[in-house]
């Protein structure tokens, strides 16, 4: 989440840029670096073959959690003040960490869901709530925020038995084509300048190829109602490297954001025994939540995802 905040730095590059087919390299590149980490250091012997479900998974993970959190985010941020955009995404810990065990029919972990109301009142400090919202800002937002929190539901239960480079390879590979069927039906693609460029390969190689397998790696170990606290992260983050750049400068509510935050982490993962997600149906087969991993109380998920 700390590489995916400082990925804001060079988003500015890529303002111009059509979204589609900038996000298009972006994935394409992790997408081939992802491979070729599979094959130098993935388990040894043939890839295991997914099931329908899976691939089904990994459509929706690439699809919505992916492409259309980056585009819904995108729009929004055309309709409203980008701060606003982020005070909701920021919801996502709250939203997750009660959905998830609902889902499975388990009770709400209350220290992950007070967690969670400290990570996001610590966005919103850091954030600031912008310019009112219209209709289709708040729409759009909204639509991020559920790209937010599919990214972290639908991917946990993948990790198990596909390993975090493989699920991140297959997810980026998934997104290609996605982001080329926009830029067709969009029609806006230009080359990108040799600064743009730099901001995919950034984009590419370390906040998503890098930043994915971390991320799923840590929904595998920590669950994903605990991972996804860390996306109050992304906007101290950004906020820490444009102060290094020297392009911004933090303010108060950064400073109140990060100690909510921060707040909001030990609570959430100072368990003495932390809910390992597994993607499994729930005890007694059909009366599980096939579409996240089953919560055992106490419970332990995204973008933020990455911008």
């Amino acid at each position: 989440m700390t590489l995916a905040g400082s990925s804001v730095a060079v988003l500015g590059t890529l303002r111009d840029h059509p979204v589609f087919a900038g996000q298009a390299l972006r994935f394409g590149l992790a997408a081939v670096l992802l491979h070729l980490l599979v094959r130098r250091f993935g388990p040894p012997g043939p890839a295991p073959r997914l099931t329908p479900a899976q691939w089904l998974r990994v459509l929706v993970l690439a699809g919505l959690g992916m492409v259309g959190f980056n585009v819904a985010a995108t729009a929004a941020g055309h309709h409203t003040d980008p701060a606003f955009v982020g005070v909701v995404v920021g919801t996502a810990p709250l939203v997750v960490g009660v959905l998830t065990p609902l889902l499975a029919r388990a009770r709400p972990n209350g220290r992950v869901v007070v967690a969670g109301l400290l990570v996001a009142a610590g966005v919103a400090a850091a954030h600031g709530l912008g310019a009112p919202a219209g209709g289709a800002g708040l729409a759009l937002a909204v639509v991020a925020l559920a790209a937010e929190v599919v990214f972290a539901l639908v991917a946990a239960p993948l990790v198990a038995p596909l390993g975090a480079l493989r699920v991140s390879a297959y997810a980026c590979t998934a997104a290609v084509p996605l982001c080329l069927a926009g830029v067709v039906a969009t029609g806006a693609y230009v080359l990108p300048t040799p600064g743009e460029l730099a901001a995919v390969v950034w984009l590419g190689a370390v906040a998503t190829a890098v930043a994915y397998v971390l991320w799923f790696t840590a929904l595998d170990l920590i669950g994903a109602e605990r991972a996804v606290l860390f996306s109050g992260l992304v906007p101290l983050s950004a906020v820490a490297t444009t102060a290094v750049l020297g392009t911004g400068a933090p303010g108060a509510g950064h400073l109140v954001g990060a100690v909510a935050v921060v707040a909001g982490l030990v609570v959430g993962t100072a368990e003495r025994r932390p809910a390992r997600l597994r993607g499994r149906v729930a005890p007694g087969g059909e009366g599980g939540a096939p579409w996240v991993s089953d919560s055992v109380p106490p419970s332990s998920t995204a973008p933020i995802s990455t911008p």
